[in-house]
């Protein structure tokens, strides 16, 4: 989502590898909007691509700052930390993020990672257990509401009448555990999907 046309040009540039021309833009985004964490997290990631540590920590601080519960900032800059060799930090930063989103698997199985090597192996194993449980309830989760999108309206109008009164009662007795089960898993998954994007895009929002 876009603040404005010209927040959208910025991230065109950004993804075009244009960054001296996206970073003039988010700067007078700042300069225009005010403090708004989006964009110094979009700037923090120019700033990431040139490589620029201290401005780039600066911009990420900045959006954790001024979105403390947001699991997201967290995890963004525990990326950042750990792409400069910051891995200290990058862990703090990883532990707060799964603290605030127990459910992100991304940030489980990255945390993970790091602590494997600092040597704490046993620790890294757990993390990377609840990341993989964490990656299959999602996929379970999205094979059931494709399953349910989908429906079997053909196969249930060739039943007699009290067999697809049966199979109608099932069906909803199946959705509403796949709705609670939805609600349990995806309750704060809006950061757990953009940071996926996130990474796909190789740090690029």
């Amino acid at each position: 989502m876009f603040l404005n046309a010209k927040h959208e040009t910025a991230e065109k540039l950004l993804k075009k590898g244009e960054l001296q021309k996206a970073l003039e833009l988010y700067n007078e985004l700042i300069k225009e909007l005010g403090e708004n964490p989006i964009l110094y997290s979009d700037r923090g990631v120019v700033f990431l691509h040139l490589n620029l540590k201290e401005e780039c920590i600066s911009d990420l601080s900045k959006a954790a700052q001024l979105q403390p519960d947001y699991s997201y900032r967290y995890a963004c800059r525990a990326f950042a930390y750990s792409h400069f060799k910051l891995l200290d930090e990058a862990i703090v930063d990883y532990q707060k993020a799964v603290e605030l989103d127990p459910e992100d698997a991304v940030a489980h199985n990255n945390l993970g990672m790091l602590l494997e090597q600092k040597g704490y192996k046993d620790e890294a194993d757990r993390r990377f257990a609840v990341a993989d449980k964490l990656a299959k309830a999602e996929d379970r989760l999205q094979e059931m509401m494709t399953e349910l999108e989908q429906g079997n309206s053909s196969e249930k109008s060739s039943l007699p009448e009290n067999s697809r009164r049966e199979e109608e009662d099932k069906l909803t007795a199946e959705e509403t555990s796949a709705g609670q089960e939805f609600k349990k898993i995806f309750t704060s998954k809006k950061q757990f999907k953009e940071f996926v994007q996130f990474i796909k895009n190789g740090f690029k929002r």
